[in-house]
């Protein structure tokens, strides 16, 4: 039997997508079929049985912090993974910060990387190091977007399904 999990994300506009789809389609396929590009804030999240009473408080937490701008510039690298970074992580850490204040039980990435979060938006990944320093990804301009919302998706994890949006809650603080 499957078991649903849940995530926090900052889902990428088409503005964004138009650079990281492409790179994902050459070094990440298997996650471009479970998701589109994203900056994780959450995961995993609440248990999906608990998924309605979180998004309330998600809606109430949510109308307290005002839409922000992200804007990327650049890739970064973990061991396995090389990203589009954040020129400014700090209010994506900002909001991290609260939600994980308000959910303390679920510590990003259940904890195997610290408490904090370094945001991300993962466009490469590699099932072996030796891969992943001579991958030469395009250069792009630094892209500028608006956070105004967060989407809550949830689906199986390590399947090839894609992950679905349960719901989208707006920033209005």
């Amino acid at each position: 039997m499957f078991e649903l999990t849940t995530s926090v994300v900052i889902a990428a506009p088409h503005e964004v997508q138009a650079i990281a789809v492409p790179i994902m389609r050459q070094y990440a396929m298997v996650n471009l079929v479970r998701f589109r590009p994203h900056i994780t804030l959450m995961f995993p999240f609440v248990p999906f049985a608990e998924l309605e009473a979180a998004c309330e408080t998600l809606y109430r937490l949510c109308n307290t912090i005002p839409p922000f701008d992200v804007t990327l510039n650049g890739y970064g690298e973990f061991p396995g993974v090389i990203y589009m970074k954040p020129a400014n992580p700090a209010p994506i850490q900002a909001v991290f910060q609260r939600i994980f204040s308000t959910f303390p039980d679920y510590p990003p990435y259940e904890g195997q990387f610290g408490p904090d979060l370094e945001p991300h938006m993962t466009v490469a990944s590699f099932d072996t190091l030796v891969e992943q320093p001579v991958v030469a990804l395009p250069n792009y301009a630094p892209i500028t977007f608006r956070v105004d919302r967060l989407h809550l998706w949830y689906g199986v994890r390590d399947a090839d399904l894609p992950w679905l949006t349960y719901d989208v809650i707006p920033l209005r603080g």
